[in-house]
């Protein structure tokens, strides 16, 4: 194993309810998503000395993770706030990590909270996370749906894949919610649900597109040696890897291949493992289409076979890989990927309940976001007391 390969665990994972949530401020639910895990780590607020962010869009964003420590009562040895679109929250976990390795922080709380289901966006938010190209916006060519429509629409021309294909994606993460007591949606979704939904932005259906969500999500992390001595078993971070296209959506080489390719590689080197190691991948999929490029990227399938992999069942739970088993963005609750790794913890642990992974010992997350910009990649394995 290279680099700090599993020298650092995640051993306390929270989150607050998800849906709409009426009430709740950004503040609020991040400050309970890390007192959540805190407790499911056995410790107290008062044990994390590191304090790492992601910006929420709902509410004001500058010195985010000075505002919210001082909401906790912190006096932090490292504080970190970061914003690379759906990769933040790998990538703070990797800052995180790293932090703790070079002894500057013991424990550290990595935590995201937002209301944007009923909360008012910003004026810099909406800019954010509406904006698009000067020549794509120019066009009419705003918002997410529509930006990535671009990158599926070629996907699918390049390798043929059929509405079904796109549509298993949805209906599989969709079962994967309704076995989820806290997912946003939990009703049954056919195959005849997804094909009737109305379109975004050709050729992305309502359902091949993520949720919106009010609610929070923290990981604790510490050192693996003091993670023996904690309450819950810990999930050692044994692989680590970042890449970055930014140039996003205007290099057009990137519309069927992400940076994940790259990021994956260097993952599976740290962590001395390789695509028939993973027992359960938890992927960012903020389009259905996003999860069928990431699989080819991270060496799951060849180029052009996830559609076919999708709709042979290979995602669902008994299937080749399960994937996203507490129903991801487009199902479970859009928290940018941080459901990701708490699901990601949970099956290491042998906690998932009717959603558990038999023998899970290794899983893998992603994070990709800012328009295909940014992506972040994470391999965890279970410390053998589950």
């Amino acid at each position: 194993m290279a680099g700090i390969s599993g020298r650092v665990s995640i051993v306390g994972v929270g989150h607050t309810a998800y849906g709409r949530l009426p009430g709740r401020s950004a503040w609020a639910l991040q400050v309970e998503a890390l007192r959540n895990a805190v407790s499911d780590a056995g410790l107290s607020v008062g044990d994390v000395d590191g304090l790492f962010t992601e910006s929420q869009f709902s509410e004001p964003l500058l010195m985010h993770g000075t505002i919210l420590g001082r909401q906790l009562g912190l006096r932090p040895r490292f504080l970190s706030t970061q914003s690379q679109g759906g990769a933040t929250c790998i990538s703070l976990i990797q800052t995180a990590a790293l932090a703790i390795d070079a002894g500057m922080c013991s424990v550290a709380a990595v935590v995201y909270g937002d209301n944007a289901k009923t909360g008012q966006p910003n004026i810099y938010g909406l800019a954010q996370m509406g904006r698009g190209q000067a020549d794509f916006v120019a066009h009419g060519l705003l918002g997410g749906p529509a930006m990535e429509a671009l990158a599926a629409q070629r996907y699918r021309y390049e390798h043929g894949v059929t509405d079904e294909q796109f549509g298993a994606v949805a209906v599989t993460f969709r079962h994967h919610a309704s076995l989820t007591p806290h997912a946003q949606y939990r009703d049954p979704m056919t195959m005849d649900d997804y094909l009737a939904s109305r379109w975004i932005a050709e050729p992305l259906r309502l359902y091949d597109c993520a949720i919106t969500s009010d609610g929070g999500a923290c990981v604790l992390l510490t050192s693996s040696e003091r993670a023996r001595d904690l309450a819950q078993p810990g999930a050692r971070i044994i692989g680590m890897g970042q890449a970055h296209n930014l140039d996003g959506l205007r290099d057009r080489r990137h519309y069927t291949s992400f940076a994940g390719a790259r990021a994956s590689k260097d993952a599976y080197a740290m962590a001395g493992v390789g695509p028939a190691d993973i027992d359960t991948a938890q992927l960012y999929d903020c389009f259905t289409s996003t999860v069928l490029v990431t699989l080819e990227d991270y060496g799951f399938v060849e180029r052009g076979g996830a559609g076919a992999f999708a709709a042979e069942g290979g995602l669902g739970l008994g299937g080749r890989l399960p994937t996203n088993t507490s129903g991801g963005l487009l199902s479970e609750a859009n928290v940018t990927g941080w459901g990701q790794v708490i699901e990601a913890v949970r099956q290491l642990r042998g906690s998932a309940s009717a959603r558990q992974v038999d023998g899970a010992e290794v899983a893998i997350c992603s994070g990709h976001g800012g328009f295909q910009a940014t992506h972040a990649t994470l391999v965890l394995a279970g410390d053998g007391r589950s």
